[in-house]
């Protein structure tokens, strides 16, 4: 009877290693385990899918407004895409988007990324912002920048407002607006919308998603001049 019961003794001093290796990390509910999971969806991580660039070189090979347009000159330089107010009518706002290939649906794919870089005049807050899901200049998605700590998020139909899916607000100091370089970027992670200003996601962000108008992506100035640079869509 000795040996039997050596042999039992044995393999009940193996069981807690069986178990361990039968554990999975993604079955807890432990602070170990959210910080996988919220590696694993950062948004700025490098796309697997397909993507669209744009360096608003002056080649102008995907075709942006230029010229003189509607009291606006639209300009590609070395220093990016510049608009300028030409007009004394300042209610008035210049936009400018391309549309993208039907591979980069923006209503289709569940995940994109989409950023862009505002520079305006020296020591000056940027005035305008990123258009997205752009159908013509009266239904599309716009990340606004106002003065030194306003950002508006909101969705144009029809020349109006949605007022189902609208939000104006002070941006607090984690989000704080910068005078000279300030960067956007909207992240679709299924059915919401994470928005970000220098890398920092807005207090009021997610936003449910909501279908857009059209596939176009571009810029928006409200001010008097202000240049951009480094648009670009990513999917994951």
């Amino acid at each position: 009877m000795y040996f039997p019961k050596m042999l039992l003794l044995y393999f009940l001093s193996l069981f807690p290693l069986v178990l361990r290796g039968q554990q999975r990390p993604v079955e807890s509910a432990t602070s170990d385990w959210l910080a996988i999971e919220t590696g694993a969806v950062l948004p700025f991580r490098t796309p697997s899918g397909p993507s669209f660039s744009e360096s608003f070189t002056e080649e102008n090979p995907n075709g942006w407004p230029t010229g003189l347009r509607a009291g606006f000159t639209y300009t590609l330089k070395p220093i990016g895409y510049q608009l300028e107010r030409r007009s004394a009518d300042t209610s008035r706002a210049a936009r400018a988007w391309v549309t993208l290939s039907n591979r980069l649906n923006l209503n289709k794919i569940d995940t994109f990324l989409i950023q862009i870089d505002l520079l305006p005049q020296t020591d000056t807050y940027p005035a305008g912002g990123l258009l997205f899901g752009v159908a013509d200049s009266l239904n599309y998605s716009q990340i606004r920048l106002i003065g030194p700590n306003r950002v508006l998020v909101q969705q144009v139909v029809n020349g109006k407002p949605d007022v189902t899916f609208v939000s104006a607000h002070l941006a607090r100091a984690t989000v704080a607006l910068r005078s000279g370089r300030n960067r956007i970027a909207v992240w679709r992670r299924g059915r919401q919308l994470h928005v970000f200003v220098n890398e920092k996601e807005l207090p009021t962000s997610p936003f449910a998603f909501r279908p857009l108008r059209g596939n176009g992506v571009g810029v928006l100035m409200t001010g008097n001049w202000l240049s951009f640079r480094n648009l670009s869509v990513r999917t994951q």
